[in-house]
């Protein structure tokens, strides 16, 4: 009896030695739900180390737009606090700038002790009143009913240039670079036919009211003709295929004929 006593006062003392940190205050908080253009955002933590020893407590946050239309980001804490120690900490802290978007944002944090999560919480807020975001994308084809999407066509070849917008009645304007170096402002849609060789360049940019601004740069080329190696690469594929039946033709042949003369036999 007094030997199964003794193990039960050592595992214990064991597990008081061993146990981890036991935060029973680990809380976020923010100065308000809703954000507007301007106004700061403030997330406090509030955690407690409430063991008779000092700790070293390990703290992740991040922060994430839940349709993840802005960069995610993280930081990793490490807090020293003495037996009892109840501290306040700011884990963001930001301006509702340009260069966040409109969403719901969630804040979240973990308590982790070697490697293992004692605590989590986590906090959502809201940021409305900045400019929309504009979907544009720029169409290139050699179809007017842009079909088929290219990059590179051939000399005198009729080029259609056209976009798709997530934002009806956009005030759009593109720049056209030639190989010379020449350029012209023209309303999409456009069509022209490329006499010349090389490298052309767009710039697309559009705005609206309530909505950013839009500005892309993008590249196609034009070339003399289709490479040979395209019309070599098919006629040698041919070849191959006959060759290929041929062999199979003469293994077909060769099968029969000793299958034959074995009958005979």
């Amino acid at each position: 009896m007094n030997r199964i006593m003794g193990i039960v006062i050592l595992l214990s003392i064991t597990c008081l030695i061993t146990q981890p940190v036991y935060a029973h205050i680990f809380r976020l908080s923010s100065n308000k739900t809703t954000y507007e253009p301007g106004d700061e955002i403030v997330v406090n933590l509030e955690v407690k180390n409430t063991m008779g020893i000092e700790k070293t407590m390990d703290i992740y946050v991040s922060i994430e737009e839940e349709k993840g239309n802005h960069l995610p980001s993280a930081k990793l804490y490490s807090l020293k606090l003495s037996p009892g120690e109840n501290r306040n900490i700011t884990v963001y802290n930001t301006n509702v700038s340009e260069f966040m978007v409109n969403g719901e944002y969630v804040i979240y944090a973990q308590l982790i002790e070697a490697g293992f999560t004692l605590y989590e919480d986590e906090i959502s807020f809201s940021i409305t009143g900045l400019p929309e975001v504009m979907e544009i994308d720029v169409l290139l084809s050699n179809d007017s009913n842009f079909n088929f999407l290219k990059d590179v066509f051939v000399l005198n070849e009729r080029i259609y240039i056209g976009y798709s917008s997530s934002v009806d009645d956009v005030n759009l304007n593109c720049k056209i670079t030639y190989p010379d170096s020449s350029f012209e402002t023209v309303t999409l849609p456009y069509s022209f036919n490329a006499d010349q060789v090389g490298l052309y360049s767009l710039n697309i940019t559009a705005n609206k009211e309530n909505y950013r601004s839009f500005n892309r740069n993008l590249q196609f080329a034009v070339i003399e003709s289709i490479p040979f190696y395209e019309k070599k690469a098919t006629q040698t594929e041919l070849t191959l295929l006959y060759i290929i039946f041929f062999v199979l033709i003469i293994i077909i042949l060769t099968f029969f004929i000793v299958k034959r003369k074995q009958v005979i036999r």
